[in-house]
């Protein structure tokens, strides 16, 4: 494949490599709410053969799998996944990933590069279900099976509009949250909630293993942009629903599991200056969420 792959939020990807290796950046688009005038451009590129890890790297999970990552300096790093290793080099004008891979298949690797390219332009990850209620853009944390899907759900039957499901990138310039999620991703039990509550359900298609349920299909209008202005965090425990302050503790905590580790030294400080940015002037509760409303 070759010339440019997406734009996300004016980083744009060009691409010399098959379609199947560059799966994972789709996650990122191609969303035309997140083009914008280029301000950045990422290279990849496949080489043959494999790199081994340094003496020096350590494991990095991400949200579906975890890396090697062997630092070398404040701007390269090289990220090790299951079938290929990534170097990520980082310029002021432009990056470029380097693929070294015997094998034509998708991996993490690649998608943690275009990640820390995206820290670099001042765009933080963050793991989250994120909706609009009342004016409120709230985003849902939590560890994988504390209810950010079906508190999201729940959210949207009740007149509530979906920002992103899972997964979205806050830019603290500016304040917003760019959802990336077009839908619920259900497994059987889930979607047998959303099929109960919406009765006239059309078949979803089956992405990634997960019953995609578009936001046209739940007759929600999706807002690809909206100002962060609240985080509740979810805990599954207890045998009835409460909500209480967090304390700031937490908050930054709970923070740096939905962000992940940043790689390279510089987006590591950036990181820490937007977390606590992010702890201190939102509104901030946690909720817990009783054993048997959950799927």
């Amino acid at each position: 494949m070759t010339g440019v792959l997406l734009n996300v939020l004016g980083v744009e990807v060009h691409a010399q490599a098959p379609a199947s290796l560059l799966a994972p950046l789709a996650l990122y688009g191609p969303h035309a709410a997140l083009i914008r005038p280029v301000t950045h451009r990422v290279q990849v590129q496949v080489r043959p053969g494999r790199r081994a890890p340094g003496p020096e790297a350590f494991t990095v999970r991400t949200h579906s799998a975890q890396v090697q990552v062997t630092p070398v300096g404040s701007t390269e790093v090289w990220i090790h996944g299951a079938t290929q290793d990534a170097h990520l080099s980082v310029g002021r004008e432009g990056s470029v990933i380097t693929v070294h891979t015997d094998s034509a298949g998708p991996d993490e690797a690649l998608m943690v590069a275009f990640t820390e390219v995206l820290r670099t332009q001042g765009f933080l990850p963050l793991h989250a279900a994120v909706l609009d209620q009342e004016g409120w853009v709230t985003a849902l944390l939590g560890p994988s099976g504390t209810g950010k899907s079906t508190a999201l759900l729940g959210a949207l039957l009740s007149g509530a509009r979906p920002v992103t499901e899972d997964y979205g990138l806050f830019e603290p310039a500016t304040g917003l949250l760019h959802g990336l999620d077009a839908g619920l991703r259900c497994l059987p039990d889930t979607l047998a909630r959303v099929r109960a509550a919406v009765p006239d359900l059309p078949e979803p298609p089956v992405v990634r293993g997960k019953a995609l349920v578009t936001w046209e299909m739940l007759g929600a209008g999706q807002r690809w942009h909206a100002p962060l202005t609240h985080v509740e965090v979810l805990r599954r425990d207890g045998s009835e629903v409460s909500v209480r302050p967090l304390p700031l503790a937490q908050r930054v905590m709970n923070l740096w599991a939905a962000t992940g580790v940043p790689l390279l030294p510089a987006n590591r400080d950036w990181t820490n200056t937007a977390i606590g940015t992010l702890a201190r002037e939102l509104g901030w509760s946690e909720r817990t969420v009783a054993h048997q409303t959950m799927p």
